[in-house]
């Protein structure tokens, strides 16, 4: 829409550009007006346009210069070039370096209006296309992967809410998925052909997260060129996402629970409300039941954010989901690096399996990614785990094999028995050399336990 499109008009006679300025308001455009190079550079600093009208002679420059500044910085941005007659071939040449019109002056006002209608519609066509392009690949995307109970159950939940615009609260731990939860119950409900916007609102400052969230006028505070829509306005019609809800300072909970009430509010400095119809998913890694007790979370909010609630399991709780994530996650990579890692080895699967994964799924993901860009081919081996991922009983084992590896012959029983001495060792230290726990932990009993010691001669380091 012509109405949403923002114009940078350049244009150092101060007569006609008032008039310019006027004629492409009153046709309902949004113009920032500039006498001169410096001002319009500037103005492209503080936001982004979508058409810039600039004369070609200028006290600090030249609209060909400018040109390509506003080209190298937003290739999308429309341009056109006004000359005299004396410079038709200037803007023959700015044309053919990039200018998509150029209106030869003097000109009618009417022609001008033309001129930047039929750019503002060839912008928003552009953007119609790229968003298309990325609905497209968010479709290509896969959704929930996994097989485990709650994986599953939480898969039939997404077909269940297929027809529903009921708000939903998804917990669960940092990395865990939540944002692939939301985007799948985006795409499996009546909404998946409109947007689904997203915001961390952890990561932004409350001063500037306001603003996200709802807009802002234009001189709603310093900078504040144009006015701007919030992510609510742009979902318009779709979903939208609001990760780290818990972190959301009080102030503006008081303003998202009245979006969720009544589905309006006022952008930041204006007074007329803006109604939206969208479907709001959040997603916390906090207990928001702690956070009401602590003071910090609006009870008020929580009811209105918590119609559905979904819980996505830690990564160490989901079992072989580990293995099925790693060979997607190798799959995707080998790909995009044109890498060849053909598998897993069985000692690295089973130290993946007992490995807790504070990090959840995206530690996983980014480990693949590090074994596909690093090794580049064959099997991903127990060695290209972190340290932190080879428990002690696999570095053994994997140290033991390396001397197998090499050696011309091997004495069985002192073999094994060093084998034992360093499980035993590796369990007292473990546990401060408490007896006990260390024979609780390898499953024999206490006075075994303390026979072997004496007859090892194992002594705790100094």
């Amino acid at each position: 829409m012509k109405q949403s499109a923002f114009i940078l008009l350049v244009e150092d006679n101060d007569d006609l550009r008032v008039s310019l300025q006027e004629a492409l308001e009153g046709d309902g455009f949004h113009v920032t007006s500039a006498a001169n190079a410096m001002r319009a550079r500037e103005a492209t600093e503080l936001g982004r346009f979508d058409v810039a009208i600039l004369d070609v002679r200028l006290p600090d420059g030249n609209g060909l210069e400018l040109m390509r500044a506003f080209r190298d910085n937003d290739p999308d941005m429309g341009i056109i070039i006004m000359t005299g007659y004396a410079e038709i071939d200037t803007a023959v040449d700015a044309v053919r370096l990039g200018a998509n019109d150029f209106l030869k002056k003097p000109f009618d006002l009417d022609e001008m209006l033309v001129r930047v209608n039929e750019l503002v519609k060839t912008h928003a066509l552009k953007k119609d296309n790229l968003s298309l392009r990325a609905q497209l690949r968010q479709q290509e995307a896969p959704g929930l992967i996994g097989h485990c109970p709650a994986i599953k159950k939480l898969q039939d939940t997404i077909q269940l809410l297929s027809n529903s615009d009921s708000t939903v609260l998804i917990s669960g731990e940092s990395g865990c998925g939540k944002e692939v939860l939301a985007k799948a119950l985006h795409q499996a409900g009546t909404r998946s052909g409109k947007p689904l916007v997203s915001i961390n609102c952890g990561a932004i400052p409350e001063e500037l997260l306001e603003s996200e969230l709802f807009g802002h006028v234009k001189g709603a505070f310093t900078g504040a060129i144009k006015a701007r829509p919030g992510r609510f306005e742009v979902a318009n019609g779709g979903t939208i996402f609001l990760d780290e809800i818990g972190d959301m300072s009080p102030k503006l909970q008081v303003k998202l629970l009245r979006v969720l009430q009544e589905r309006c509010f006022e952008p930041v400095g204006g007074q007329q409300s803006i109604h939206v119809d969208v479907r709001v998913i959040a997603a916390t890694h906090r207990d928001l039941e702690e956070e009401i007790a602590a003071g910090r979370f609006r009870e008020d909010l929580y009811y209105r954010l918590n119609v559905i609630p979904l819980h996505i399991p830690p990564l160490r709780e989901r079992g072989e989901d580990i293995l099925l994530l790693a060979d997607h996650f190798m799959t995707r990579f080998n790909k995009m690096k044109s890498a060849r890692i053909t598998g897993i080895s069985e000692d690295a699967r089973r130290a993946m399996l007992h490995y807790t994964w504070p990090g959840n799924v995206r530690e996983l993901q980014n480990l693949i990614e590090r074994v596909a860009t690093l090794k580049r081919e064959g099997v991903m081996m127990l060695e290209d785990l972190p340290s932190r991922m080879i428990s002690e009983k696999d570095r053994l084992l994997q140290s033991f094999q390396m001397d197998v590896d090499h050696a011309t012959t091997i004495d069985l029983k002192a073999t094994v028995d060093e084998f034992e001495s360093h499980l035993i060792l590796s369990a007292l230290q473990r546990f401060d050399w408490n007896k006990n726990r260390a024979a609780n932990f390898l499953a024999m009993n206490r006075t075994t336990l303390v026979e072997k010691i004496k007859k090892k001669g194992l002594q705790p380091t100094e």
